[in-house]
């Protein structure tokens, strides 16, 4: 009984596995392939060279304000997290924060707006209805 049982839990384990990976073959065989610059309809070639030089400079430019926010969010953690808190310093910290927080936002809304100026009014109206949706968005991970 004990065998058959065992038996059973093996072929659905297997079934399953079968079943997750049948889910993403849509994605591996081109059919939901992300086609980039948030699947923007008829885009020029001049239109997708422009927006590929823009997302590579805005790339570069919020990479080391990133990485700064990464070490500040780390520290504060460890500050937080010690014996003796310095709630000081820690206010500092959370403040330094909150600035860089701000400045990205900023940058997020100035190359959004650069972004649309390139775009005709037809594909304008798709990237606002389409803006901030991750799925549609290459190579980008969740913000934080």
């Amino acid at each position: 009984m004990k065998s058959k049982n065992l038996m059973i839990i093996a072929v659905l384990l297997f079934l399953s596995g079968s079943i997750f990976a049948q889910g993403q073959e849509g994605f591996r065989q081109g059919k939901f392939e992300n086609k980039g610059f948030m699947n923007i309809p008829d885009l020029t070639e001049a239109q997708k060279t422009k927006l590929q030089d823009m997302r590579t400079a805005n790339m570069k430019e919020m990479l080391p304000i990133r990485n700064e926010l990464k070490e500040k969010e780390a520290r504060l953690h460890t500050l937080s997290t010690g014996e003796k808190v310095n709630m000081d310093e820690v206010s500092k910290l959370i403040d330094e924060i909150g600035a860089i927080k701000t400045s990205t936002a900023k940058k997020r809304a100035k190359h959004h707006q650069e972004i649309r100026l390139i775009l005709t009014e037809d594909q304008r109206v798709f990237f606002d209805m389409h803006a901030g949706q991750k799925r549609n968005c290459p190579n980008m991970g969740p913000r934080k």
